[in-house]
């Protein structure tokens, strides 16, 4: 199935503040793609995320959620901050 993604005000504004790491941006569309091609992959969280999912990217972490033929990006944030 192909997903259609999604990108939030959040995530855009996470993205914007790592623009100039152009190894990180890279690693994350790469992510973002290997996402896409099977958002399942990953586990569910719990508790206060409940139904969303994460991908890490080093120190990184995207939180994404599966919406019927969608995927909505919500965050993209170093790991001590991306579970608040």
């Amino acid at each position: 199935m192909a997903y259609k993604e999604t990108l939030t005000k959040p995530f855009l504004n996470d993205v914007k503040d790592i623009k100039k790491d152009k190894a990180l941006l890279e690693r994350l569309h790469k992510k973002m793609d290997e996402i896409l091609a099977n958002p399942e992959h990953y586990p569910a969280k719990k508790y206060e995320l409940k139904g969303k999912r994460a991908a890490h990217i080093g120190s990184f972490v995207i939180v994404f959620e599966i919406k019927g033929d969608e995927v909505i990006f919500w965050k993209f944030k170093r790991h001590d901050f991306a579970y608040e």
